[in-house]
């Protein structure tokens, strides 16, 4: 209901109630009877212009409460949002941030490397040089004395070579060869001698790979004790201070 409908309500029924009274006096009027006459007094309705229902106001009101709190969890929300963005974001750059430093400490790390192995390198180079100059120069120095020994090393090796024939007849007569001993195999033994001959030390360089067949070689010149060897220093320590000897099953070199 309107407010203007309410306004003639409110005047309808008060006239109908002055009405009903005046009707009501009127009816047990009596001219002979004689009334105390009593002061009027005048009877007022107060009328008050209501410009909106007063439920509709107290729902507008509750629905603008329930409206401001939705906001207020919205904007609650949203901030905690925001805080929890930016939080990662912060963890984000921090992690970013840190493996860039990783990689440029990595990147100084090979860029020292690299100039330290070029540093290395330019000196190697330059010890190369000079070690190469220096072979030039003892080669210059050799020539001239290889040309001079070169007649006397012949004279020498012919006479090394009947030393050499000797020791591997001498070995040979004292090697026996084990029964596991098959072909393709062969052991590498260096042979160590004071200028009178004895053997003061051998040992295995390359072995055959069987155990009984290095201690038959070993044994073999063990055995010996002494070899023939050249009275003349120079050609002792030359061919045969020390000195390898290859056993195989199908031969002996020296």
């Amino acid at each position: 209901m309107s407010t203007t409908d309410s306004y003639i309500v409110s005047f309808i029924l008060a006239l109908a109630f002055h009405a009903a009274v005046v009707g009501l006096l009127m009816s047990t009027w009596d001219d002979n009877e004689v009334f105390e006459s009593f002061p009027i007094r005048p009877y007022y309705i107060e009328a008050t212009v209501v410009r909106e229902n007063p439920y509709t106001v107290k729902k507008r009101q509750e629905q603008a409460r329930r409206d401001a709190e939705q906001k207020e969890l919205t904007t609650m929300r949203r901030a905690d949002e925001e805080k929890a963005r930016l939080n990662q974001e912060a963890i984000v750059k921090a992690k970013r941030l840190d493996v860039e430093k990783q990689i440029a400490e990595q990147k100084k790390r090979e860029e020292a490397i690299n100039q330290e192995e070029l540093t290395k390198a330019a000196s190697q180079e330059i010890e190369i040089v000079e070690v190469e100059r220096l072979k030039m120069e003892q080669s210059l120095t050799l020539s001239i004395l290889e040309e001079q020994e070169y007649r006397r090393a012949i004279t020498d090796d012919e006479k090394a070579l009947a030393y050499v024939s000797q020791i591997q007849r001498d070995i040979i007569q004292n090697w026996s060869r084990p029964p596991s001993a098959r072909n393709g195999m062969q052991a590498l033994l260096r042979v160590f001698l004071v200028p009178t001959g004895e053997v003061v030390n051998v040992v295995v360089e390359e072995s055959s790979g069987n155990d009984a067949f290095d201690r038959s070689a070993l044994l073999a010149v063990r055995k010996i004790e002494r070899f023939q060897v050249p009275g003349q220093s120079r050609q002792f320590e030359r061919n045969f201070r020390e000195f390898t000897v290859l056993f195989r099953p199908e031969d002996l070199r020296l």
